[in-house]
Formats: structure tokens, C-alpha cells, sequence
């Protein structure tokens, strides 16, 4: 038995379409426009450099720590790590010149030794990532999501009997995908494997909700032959609003959680995981049901209106 949290919702969502297609075509294009103009911040794992983890004697003071950093090695990321009485830093650093990677930690350690010798370091750890490497994995994390994008397309098209259905949900994930990363980018977020990993997970998670729309669509398709695609797809979608709203919200609710109280280290994954469970349960509703109609009645030459399920099987 399916739990009703809104009890038989008259929405009309598709009515209003075209102001939030609108509102997700700024949105797409100002991060596009962020992004290359400002640039996209990489982390380690992407740009190269020097991961650095530093404990500390006592409570670091992080700007102290700054202060002492940025003389040896200006522009490196810095910002606690772990439970805070475990005193520990995790410090990012570019690679600088020519000067070796390993280098570079190095002389970081031994500026805060001299610039911040009240509180010693007692323990460091060190992960070196060359630049050649950072490349590669920036190619693999881009064709690893343009992979998952295609293969989804091919099997809704077949799992609906339709290319429709399948560049629907593509084109949906696709702009979550986008607006995700302008967020990302606004807010100065780098863009680390773990981001990679959320951005990865959204694509599934947002997909999974687009098909249990489709599938009812379906299942109205079947029932309602001679009824206008609009209003099936729109009843389809107030069907299942209760069950978008109650497993989308208990999701958002543990990553809002997890951006809340997670600490510094898993922020940027938290942050994506917030946005994109937004964004996603937002495009399902207002970007892969309209495309879904708009194409439909486009291919049958008559207004969104007019495409009747029919034409749809």
C-alpha cells in the first residue's frame, strides 16, 4: 500500500513549465559563464600537487597556519581535518615551478616549524598526486559520467519502447549535472574525487526518480488512449508527488545532516548531495515531463495539448 502524504493533489505542473525551463536556463548559463570566466577549482586528485596532514601539539589556530603556509607556498587550501581534538590540519598545495612535490611539503613543515613554533607538528602524512596523473583522472571522471549518461539513455528507450522517454531522463540528469557544478564553482567548492562521486550518485538517484514517473505514465497510457499526453503525464506526476516528497525529503534530510555535522573534509560531497536532491526531484517534474510532451507534439504536428496518449504507445 502506497503512503499518501498529500491526498489526491490537483497540481498543475506542466501548466507552469515554461517559467521553471526558463528559471533552469539562467541558471545553467550564469555557472557556465562562472565557470569560464572565474575557472573551475580542482583538487589535488584533478590538478596535481600535495596533500598535507598535519597534527598538531595543541588546538591549531588555522590562521597562524595560514600565515606560515602561504609564505612558503602562497594559494594552498587549508582547513581542519578529522574530530577537532585530534589538532590535525589538512593542507592542499599546487605544485610550485620546478620544484619537486615532495619538496614543497617539506618546506611547508619546516615554515611551521619556524613561523609557528609554539604549537609543533608531531605526526605528518603526505599524498602526491603529479599533474600527468591529475589529467588523467580529470578524462576518466568526464567520460565515466558521459558513459553513464549514454547508457541510461539506451536502456529507458528500450525499457519504454521509445528514444522519447530515454532523452528525457538523459536531458534531465544532464542539467542536474550543470546546474550542480555552477553551484559548485559559485561557492568556490573545488572539484574532488569525492564531489565526483556524489555527482555520479545524483545521476542514479535522479534517473530513479524520473522512471518511477514514466512508469506511471505508463500505466495511464494504456487506460487513457484518447486522453491529451499533458494531462496523463500531469496526472501521473500528482500520483506520485507523495512518494517524491517522502523518499526525496528523508534523503535530503540525512545529506543536509551530513553538510551540517560532517566537518570540513566531506563539505564539498554534502554540499553536492544537498543541491542535487533539489535538483533533481525539481527536473524530473519540470524538465523531463515537458520534454516528453513537447517532443511528442512536435512529432505529431499539433499543440502540447493535442498530442494524445495514442500517439505515445
Amino acid at each position: 500500500m502506497e503512503i499518501q502524504f498529500l491526498k489526491n493533489p490537483r497540481f498543475d505542473f506542466l501548466g507552469k513549465a515554461k517559467y521553471f525551463v526558463g528559471l533552469s536556463l539562467v541558471l545553467i548559463l550564469a555557472g557556465v559563464a562562472h565557470m569560464t570566466t572565474r575557472g573551475v577549482r580542482y583538487g589535488v586528485e584533478f590538478s596535481g600537487g600535495t596533500q598535507l596532514i598535519a597534527r598538531f601539539q595543541n588546538a591549531p589556530e588555522v590562521d597562524k597556519i595560514r600565515g606560515a603556509v602561504e609564505a612558503v607556498s602562497p594559494g594552498a587550501v587549508i582547513q581542519s581535518y578529522d574530530a577537532p581534538a585530534k589538532n590535525q590540519v589538512l593542507i592542499r598545495l599546487s605544485a610550485t615551478g620546478d620544484k619537486e612535490l615532495s619538496d614543497v611539503a617539506r618546506d611547508v613543515l619546516k615554515g611551521l616549524g619556524s613561523s609557528y613554533a609554539a604549537n609543533p607538528v608531531v605526526e605528518s602524512s603526505t599524498e602526491i598526486v603529479g599533474p600527468v596523473v591529475g589529467a588523467e583522472l580529470r578524462q576518466k571522471a568526464v567520460n565515466l559520467t558521459l558513459f553513464g549518461l549514454l547508457f541510461q539513455l539506451v536502456y529507458i528507450a528500450w525499457r519504454f519502447n521509445g528514444a522519447v522517454w530515454g532523452a528525457a531522463a538523459t536531458v534531465a540528469v544532464l542539467h542536474d549535472v550543470l546546474v550542480s557544478l555552477g553551484l559548485l564553482a559559485f561557492f568556490g567548492y573545488e572539484i574532488t574525487l569525492n564531489v565526483i562521486a556524489a555527482l555520479l550518485t545524483l545521476v542514479g538517484y535522479s534517473v530513479n526518480d524520473t522512471i518511477v514517473i514514466f512508469d506511471r505514465v505508463r500505466e495511464n497510457l494504456r487506460q487513457r488512449r484518447k486522453e491529451p499526453l499533458a494531462t496523463i503525464i500531469n496526472d501521473s506526476v500528482n500520483q506520485t508527488l507523495s512518494r517524491t516528497l517522502i523518499s526525496n525529503g528523508t534523503t535530503f534530510l540525512t545529506v543536509l545532516g551530513l553538510f551540517v555535522f560532517g566537518g570540513e573534509v566531506l563539505r564539498g560531497f554534502s554540499f553536492t548531495m544537498v543541491v542535487g536532491i533539489v535538483v533533481g526531484t525539481y527536473s524530473t517534474i519540470y524538465i523531463a515531463s515537458p520534454l516528453v510532451v513537447w517532443w511528442e507534439s512536435r512529432r505529431r504536428g499539433a499543440g502540447a495539448g493535442s498530442a494524445t496518449a495514442r500517439a505515445a504507445l
